[in-house]
């Protein structure tokens, strides 16, 4: 596998992104949080919109695992970051 980094745009609305456990990106309106009631493998959402900006991440050449993605590109639940004027990481 390799890394890349992919630019895209969001609408303004949008103040958070943030990759879940399988490897997809998504942009949220108002910050999410993770559950901690109950194994989650994606963020809470209470209020505004999310939008899905990529699909999974399969580590395989079948495309039939997202295990390893952690490993890879770091602990899904340290991911969110806010979208500001200067960069999102």
């Amino acid at each position: 596998m390799k890394k890349i980094n992919i630019e895209t745009l969001v609408p303004d609305s949008f103040k958070y992104v943030a990759r879940d456990m399988d490897g997809k990106l998504y942009a949220f309106e108002n910050e999410p949080s993770l559950a901690t009631d109950i194994a989650c493998d994606t963020w809470d959402v209470k209020e505004g919109k999310v939008l899905q900006i990529t699909k999974p991440v399969f580590l395989s050449e079948e495309g039939i695992t997202h295990t390893g993605v952690d490993s890879e590109l770091g602990d899904w639940r340290d991911s969110l970051t806010e979208i500001n004027n200067e960069n999102v990481a």
